[in-house]
C-alpha cells in the first residue's frame, strides 16, 4: 500500500521538480480512476520532494487500470508526425499561439482603448496555458523527443497497468532505498509483464539542461564526446510530462530582433497539487510575464506576478481579524513557506539551434508575510505599485543595470533584502529625478509611496519604525523630495506643467549614499544640503514668494542625529534617501497645504511602455 511517494533530487535543476511534477500528475491520475479522489499535496524536504496522497493506493489496484495519456504530443507547423496514428489527439502549438497572441494584444491596449470595445469583442483568456512549453518543444526541435517519448507509452498500452504498479512501488517511500529508481521500476515491470521497458532516450537540453548540445558537461569538458548523452525512458517521460503541463516558458528579448528562451519550474514547498496548479495557471494565463523588455524585468515581472497569484492562495485568506497580541505587520506566513521560487534554464540562440546559457534559480520576496485578510489587499496594492516601478524601466531604454539591481531586490533573501533595496534605490532616485527635469523623456518615471515603504521595511525589520516614524527623519525627508521629485517643472494633479519657484537639486542621492558608512560624512553632507535648502527658502521669503514647501527645524537634524547613534549609518541614510524619493500623498501638519505632492503622473498606475517592444 503506497500512500506517500519518496522522490530522490538527482540532477541538482529544474529536472528534479519536472520530474517530481510529472509524477504528481500520474498518481493524481490514478487516484481519480481508483477511488474518485485527487488530493495530492507537494512537500519539498531539502534532499528530496515527497507526495502525500489522499488514500493508500495498492500496486495491484493500479496495475488493473486501462491506459490513458500522461501528456499530449505536440504539433507544430513543421513537426513530422508520420509516425503517430493518424486520429491522436495533438496539442496544436500554431492554433494556441493565435489565441495568446490576440489576447495579449488586447491586454497591451490602453485602459480607454479597452472601453470602447463590446464585450463581445473583449476577448477570453480561451487560449491553453500551456502554449509556450509546447512553443518550446517545437523552436528547439525538441518535439520529435517528446513524441517519441509519447509513441512508446502508446505501444505500451497492454502493459500500461504493469507500468503504474512498477512506478508506484519504486517510489513508495517505505520501500525507496539508495539503489537507482528507474532501474527498480524497469525490474519491477518486467516482474509484472515478462517486457522490457523501452530503451533509454537521448537527453535533450530541454528536458536535461546538463546536456550540451546532447552531449553531457563531463563528455564535453574532456572533449571525449562518444555518442549523444541518454536518459533512463521513464524518467524522461516523467520529465516530458512534468515540463509540458507545468513548465513556464516565454521567449525573451536580449539583443534587436535577437530572442532567446526562459524556462522555469516552480519549486514547491508544501502546498496541494490542485492550488500549486491553479496558481500556475493563473500566471501564465491571466496575468503572463512579458519577455520583450529585456532578461532581468522579465524575471522580476515573473516574480512578482506570481507573488500576486499566490497571495490568492495564502492560508491567510480565511484569517478577517486581527490576531491576539500582534503588534506589527509581517508576522505571518512567509510565502516561501509555500514556494520556494523558481529554478530555471536560459537557452540562447545560436543561429538554427539553441545551447544552455546558464541554469539560475530566482527566490521569493521573503517580507511577504500577510497574517489576515485586510494585510493581503494591503500586500496586493504594494506589488502593483512594484509593478508600476518596473513597467517603467526597459532595456531598451538604456535601464539594464537599473533592472537587474532590481531583480537582485526582489529575489534575495530576507537578511540581504534591504541592503539589495538600496543599492537600486539610491541609482533610482537619481534616475527619475533626471526624467522629472527631462522634458524628452518618454515616459513619466514611477514612485514607490510612502505608504508602500512603510508596509515594507516594516515586514523586513521590526524596528525601523523607530526610524521612519521619527518626526524628524520625516521632515527631512519632505525637505530632500521637495528639491528632487518634486522641484522646477512638474505637472500637477490635472495633468499640466507648473514651474515652481525653487531649482531641482541633481546627485543629491548617489551624494548622500556615497557618505553612507561615516557618521561624520554623512552628518556634513546631510547638513549641507540643509543650509542650501534652508538658504534658498529665505531668498524666496525675501521675494516675497509664498513657500510652498516644508521649513526644516534645527531640531529636526537633531533626532536624525541622535538616529545615527542609534543605528547603523547606512541603515538611516538609505532610509532617508528612499524615503526623500518617494511618492508622499498629502502635507505634513505644518507644511503649506498646497505643496506639490502626489503628482497626476504618479498618482495613476503606469502603462507597458509601447506595444511595438512586446515581445
Amino acid at each position: 500500500m503506497t500512500q506517500t511517494l519518496h522522490v530522490p533530487k538527482r540532477y541538482g535543476n529544474y529536472a528534479d521538480t519536472l520530474l517530481m511534477l510529472g509524477l504528481a500528475q500520474l498518481v493524481e491520475r490514478v487516484q481519480r480512476d481508483l477511488y474518485g479522489l485527487t488530493a495530492v499535496t507537494l512537500i519539498d524536504r531539502s534532499t528530496h520532494y515527497e507526495l502525500k496522497l489522499a488514500k493508500d493506493i495498492a500496486a495491484e489496484e493500479a496495475a488493473n487500470l486501462s491506459f490513458f495519456n500522461l501528456f499530449q504530443p505536440v504539433k507544430g507547423a513543421k513537426t513530422d508526425v508520420s509516425g503517430i496514428p493518424l486520429d491522436t489527439d495533438f496539442f496544436d502549438t500554431v492554433k494556441e499561439s493565435q489565441e495568446r497572441s490576440r489576447y495579449r494584444e488586447w491586454m497591451r491596449l490602453p485602459a480607454s482603448e479597452k472601453q470602447k470595445l463590446s464585450e463581445a469583442e473583449q476577448p477570453e483568456p480561451a487560449f491553453d496555458p500551456r502554449t509556450q512549453n509546447g512553443v518550446i518543444l517545437t523552436a528547439m526541435r525538441h518535439d520529435r523527443n517528446h513524441n517519441a517519448l509519447w509513441l512508446s507509452t502508446f505501444e505500451l498500452e497492454s502493459d500500461f497497468g504493469a507500468l503504474l504498479a512498477a512506478i508506484l512501488e519504486a517510489f513508495d517511500a517505505d520501500q525507496t532505498t539508495g539503489s537507482n529508481v528507474a532501474q527498480t521500476i524497469a525490474q519491477l515491470f518486467k516482474k509484472r509483464s515478462g517486457k522490457s521497458l523501452p530503451k533509454p532516450a537521448s537527453a535533450v537540453k530541454v528536458f536535461l539542461p546538463t546536456s550540451v548540445q546532447g552531449v553531457s558537461r563531463s563528455k564535453a569538458d574532456s572533449n571525449q564526446l562518444g555518442s549523444s548523452q541518454t536518459e533512463e525512458w521513464v524518467i524522461l517521460w516523467l520529465i516530458a510530462a512534468g515540463l509540458l503541463e507545468f513548465g513556464v516558458s516565454e521567449r525573451v528579448k536580449v539583443a534587436e530582433s535577437t530572442y532567446d528562451w526562459r524556462v522555469v519550474a516552480l519549486e514547491p514547498k508544501e502546498i496541494s497539487l490542485f492550488e500549486y496548479s491553479k496558481a500556475l495557471k493563473a500566471l501564465r494565463q491571466t496575468n503572463p510575464p512579458s519577455g520583450g523588455f529585456g532578461i532581468a524585468r522579465f524575471d522580476a515581472e515573473m516574480v512578482l506576478k506570481f507573488c500576486q497569484t499566490l497571495l490568492g492562495v495564502h492560508p491567510a485568506t480565511e484569517v478577517t481579524t486581527q490576531p491576539q497580541g500582534r503588534r506589527r505587520r509581517g508576522m505571518g506566513a512567509s510565502l516561501k513557506t509555500i514556494v520556494g521560487g523558481f529554478s530555471g534554464t536560459h537557452f540562447n540562440s545560436k543561429g538554427q539551434v539553441y545551447g544552455v546559457k546558464e541554469v539560475f534559480s530566482l527566490g521569493l520576496p521573503d517580507w511577504i508575510r500577510p497574517s489576515n485578510k485586510a494585510e493581503i489587499n494591503e500586500y496586493q496594492d504594494l506589488l502593483l505599485e512594484h509593478l508600476s516601478v518596473l513597467r517603467s524601466l526597459s532595456a531598451d531604454e538604456g535601464h539594464s543595470e537599473l533592472l537587474a539591481a532590481y531583480r537582485d531586490f526582489l529575489t534575495s533573501s530576507i537578511n540581504d533584502t534591504l541592503n539589495q533595496f538600496f543599492r537600486f534605490q539610491i541609482s533610482y532616485a537619481d534616475h527619475v529625478t533626471k526624467q522629472f527635469a527631462s522634458r524628452k523623456a518618454k515616459y513619466r518615471p514611477r514612485l514607490f509611496s510612502q505608504e508602500g515603504l512603510n508596509i515594507m521595511t516594516e515586514s523586513i525589520k521590526k524596528d525601523l519604525k523607530l526610524i521612519t516614524e521619527n518626526p524628524g527623519f520625516i521632515r527631512i525627508a519632505r525637505a530632500i523630495n521637495s528639491s528632487t521629485i518634486y522641484a522646477g517643472t512638474i505637472k500637477d494633479r490635472d495633468g499640466k506643467e507648473q514651474t515652481l519657484e525653487w531649482e531641482r537639486v541633481y546627485g543629491l542621492a548617489q551624494r548622500l549614499g556615497n557618505c553612507a558608512a561615516s557618521k561624520t560624512e554623512f552628518t556634513a553632507e546631510l547638513m549641507a544640503f540643509l543650509a542650501r535648502y534652508e538658504d534658498e527658502n529665505f531668498r524666496l521669503q525675501s521675494r516675497g514668494k509664498e513657500v510652498k514647501r516644508i521649513w526644516t527645524r534645527k531640531e529636526d537634524l537633531d533626532q536624525v542625529i541622535a538616529l545615527l547613534d542609534q543605528f547603523p549609518t547606512s541603515l538611516v541614510a538609505n532610509l532617508l534617501i528612499a524615503y526623500g524619493f518617494a511618492r508622499w500623498r498629502k502635507p505634513l501638519q505644518d507644511e503649506p497645504q498646497d505643496a506639490p505632492v502626489d503628482t497626476a503622473e504618479n498618482a495613476q498606475e503606469s502603462d507597458e511602455l509601447t506595444s511595438e517592444n512586446v515581445a
